[in-house]
């Protein structure tokens, strides 16, 4: 049986509840540039956070690195989606009819990669953790798919250049392509990936990137209840998934459900779908939409996701009305680029 959040009263979901100290470090530039979504990219590991700082230009910053950080990296005018190499030292880059590598190689020499032309439909580009594969995922004659090219030539990985079909519906003529997210398993060149079509759920494909081309692995279905895709466990051997009003922990590679936490039915809601997995916890960041109207991060155990502490945040929500939890413990709220730390006391089991 999942475990339920109850509220208590002087004690928030039955649990105690500490008023922590945020460390505010800048607020970002607001850019309306298209690769800068909700002003951050995410790499394939939780050691550094790429964030836009202008229309073309990306700031990386460590974990306990301080601000402002000593890298960035400049893009081109005409970018449109960006992934960070888990090296930290370049970027792919996609813009109209083509993709290119910017920056430096993962030994620090110059980008000798030439730019590939590039015609397939694309809603998200992404890195897996060794950092040799480019997985870039688009709708291809209605149904989402997926194709893998070698990060130091651009050229598809052998086997894979029809791509993959994902365990996805067909979008409608009068629906997006669906919502893209990846996933990326923290030792091996799998990658998770969500399609979310809006309220009509979300489904997630498990693909592999062997010898012989792209195999699909595991995938779950959550039909009417879309989720975020937190991430893996650090061992790769589960996984976590936020909804708007549950937290779940599948097993890998099998992808069966092995705990739950939903949230209390009234007065709590985990807008963004935001959380962050570590090997000692899982946060996330959930509103109180009640009397206090404040932000808390949700501390649940690992293995059960029962809930350990409610970190109150001292955030309103009527001042910030949605938060990121970013790897390295970062906080960002996207509407008007502020970036906070999390304090140690909350990331001491990091």
């Amino acid at each position: 049986m999942p475990w339920v959040g109850r509220p208590r009263p002087g004690a928030l979901w039955g649990i105690p509840s500490r008023r922590v100290a945020l460390t505010r470090l800048t607020t970002l530039p607001l850019t309306d540039a298209e690769w800068a979504g909700d002003g951050f990219v995410l790499t394939p590991s939780a050691e550094a956070v790429g964030l836009a700082v202008g229309a073309r230009r990306l700031a990386v910053l460590g974990a306990t690195e301080a601000w402002p950080p000593a890298r960035a990296l400049e893009l081109p005018r005409t970018a449109q989606l960006v992934a960070l190499h888990p090296s930290l030292q370049g970027v792919a880059v996609l813009g109209p009819g083509r993709i290119e590598m910017v920056g430096r190689a993962p030994d620090g020499s110059p980008v000798e990669t030439p730019a590939r032309a590039w015609t397939r439909n694309t809603q998200a580009l992404g890195f897996d953790v060794t950092g040799q594969g480019l997985w870039a995922s688009g709708a291809l004659d209605g149904r989402a798919s997926v194709h893998v090219l070698d990060s130091r030539t651009l050229s598809d990985v052998a086997g894979t250049e029809a791509g993959l079909g994902l365990d996805a519906p067909p979008s409608g003529e009068d629906d997006l392509e669906g919502l893209h997210e990846w996933m990326p398993h923290p030792s091996l060149p799998v990658m998770g990936v969500a399609v979310s079509q809006g309220q009509e759920g979300t489904w997630l494909t498990f693909v592999e990137r062997g010898a012989a081309g792209l195999e699909r692995r595991a995938a779950l279905a959550s039909v009417d209840a879309p989720f975020y895709p937190a991430g893996f466990f650090p061992d790769g051997s589960g996984f976590i998934g936020v909804g708007g009003t549950w937290v779940r922990r599948w097993t890998y590679p099998e992808a069966t459900q092995a705990a739950e936490f939903l949230l209390p039915e009234q007065g709590t809601l985990a807008t963004g779908y935001t959380g962050l997995v570590t090997g000692q916890a899982v946060l996330v960041a959930v509103e109180d939409l009640l009397e206090a109207g404040e932000w808390y991060l949700l501390q649940l155990d690992p293995v059960s996701l029962r809930p350990v502490c409610a970190w109150e945040l001292p955030l309103s929500t009527e001042a910030v009305t949605s938060v990121h939890l970013l790897p390295g413990g970062f906080v960002l709220s996207p509407e008007d680029g502020q970036l906070w730390r999390l304090p140690d006391e909350v990331l001491g089991a990091r």
